[in-house]
């Protein structure tokens, strides 16, 4: 018993971690793909996409690993059956309810990880991501200059270097495009050098430029402004974005316990409900996953995935309704979670438990 105990919590835990690393590769590619066009205009510097993405993992396994775990059952118990592997352990006495507990005892550990994930780890995570994206929106264009290519804000500021000093303080061969306000007169700069220069007073960075011009003047007018100059400052621009690091889910569970806050409300009861999905579709993954071996291991794979993406939808709609104060909101989420958890019980041991009730209106179960 213990032997086959074994091997089916090895089997059921290798594929549910390919399944959710092969997922985790696909989103995390994509958002890394995202964060670094921002790195390429200049938005966000190199080393804070790297740190965005490792930070992003625990948020995105905390919400993979139930879909992995799932599949993971779906696809060991298809390749089961599809060998009569299930076929030989029915006819030596495993019922179905061991084969359950087998089941649930990887699916366990891996509900485990995920409340780890969403209850800790995955909100400091996010709280570090809002904060490096805060920290790089307080950061000026002359910060993430590259040498050889336009950066900034285009419609607003772009600055140009040909080259840079090793210390990243002087720029050579500077071309610099100001707009900073729609109705304003754009002005391009040119100059020799630039170095910047942050003033006390007035606590904003400036663009000193060396030996250069200065022209402003609306395109496709004749009345333009050239001014030549030895130096000229120019004020840097900041983009600021709004960026609040206490929203619900940069939270630690602890503070959401005792809040009143529906989006905290809201954030909680998703971070309890990760791990507890986890556990339930593991019982909807048993019963589809045992199927008629004439059918191939993937005959019910569909309508499983299918149920699934009901179930985690209509429970992220009901987060949101929660996070907008929406009534019974709360309750919705609890009765869903059952909802689900009877389905599993009655496609596990519904023929079972009717059968009583067929014999009494005469009715043969088994026919």
């Amino acid at each position: 018993m213990s032997l086959i105990t074994r091997y089916i919590n090895k089997e059921v835990l290798i594929s549910a971690l390919a399944v959710s690393m092969v997922l985790l590769l696909i989103i995390s590619s994509s958002r890394f793909a995202h964060y670094l066009s921002k790195a390429v205009t200049g938005e966000l510097d190199a080393q804070a996409v790297l740190a965005i993405i490792a930070n992003l993992l625990p948020a995105y396994l905390s919400t993979l690993l139930p879909l992995g775990g799932f599949l993971g059952v779906l696809l060991t118990l298809g390749k089961m059956s599809v060998d009569n592997e299930l076929t030989v352990l029915f006819a030596n006495g495993i019922s179905q309810r061991q084969l359950v507990q087998m089941v649930l005892v990887p699916l366990s550990i891996l509900a485990f990880f995920v409340a780890v994930l969403s209850l800790w780890l995955a909100p400091e995570a996010s709280r570090n991501v809002e904060e490096i994206l805060y920290q790089q929106s307080h950061t000026t264009e002359f910060d993430s200059v590259v040498a050889g290519r336009f950066q900034g804000d285009i419609g607003r500021q772009v600055i140009y270097a040909q080259t840079m000093s090793e210390d990243r303080q002087q720029l050579v061969n500077v071309f610099v495009f100001n707009r900073l306000q729609a109705s304003a007169a754009p002005v391009v700069i040119k100059a020799a050098s630039a170095r910047q220069v942050f003033d006390e007073i007035y606590q904003a960075r400036y663009l000193v430029l060396k030996d250069g011009s200065r022209t402003e003047g609306q395109p496709w007018h004749l009345d333009y402004t050239v001014t030549q100059f030895e130096e000229l400052a120019v004020r840097l621009y900041n983009k600021e974005l709004e960026i609040n690091i206490t929203r619900g889910f940069t939270l630690p569970t602890l503070i959401l316990l005792g809040s009143n806050n529906a989006d905290h409300r809201a954030q909680l009861y998703w971070r309890i409900s990760l791990p507890l999905m986890t556990v339930i579709v593991s019982f909807i993954a048993i019963a589809l996953g045992q199927v008629n071996p004439r059918k191939g291991r993937f005959a019910r794979l569909l309508p499983a995935i299918l149920i699934y993406l009901i179930y985690l939808s209509v429970l992220t709609s009901l987060r949101d309704d929660m996070s907008r104060a929406i009534a019974n909101a709360d309750i919705k989420i609890v009765l869903l979670h059952i909802a689900f958890l009877l389905l599993g019980l009655i496609l596990l041991f519904g023929r079972r438990w009717f059968r009583p009730l067929f014999k009494k209106g005469g009715i043969d179960a088994s026919a």
